[in-house]
């Protein structure tokens, strides 16, 4: 079977980044410091002095 992939021209073929041919619908990323803090810890299991507060990993 590769016999076969290299015996295949492919000089004039476009490189192919992705797979699909499909646009990806990403929103813009823009900075907004309108953010209810309070809102957005509400949800956190641990925060202190408005900081979230995260389990100890490396010793």
């Amino acid at each position: 079977m590769l016999d076969q992939v290299d015996m295949d021209d492919i000089a004039d073929l476009p490189p192919l980044y992705h797979p699909l041919e499909i646009d990806q619908p990403l929103r813009d990323d823009i900075a907004d410091s309108n953010i209810d803090r309070d809102a957005i810890q509400a949800g956190a299991p641990l925060v202190e002095s408005g900081l979230f507060l995260v389990p100890k990993v490396i010793e």
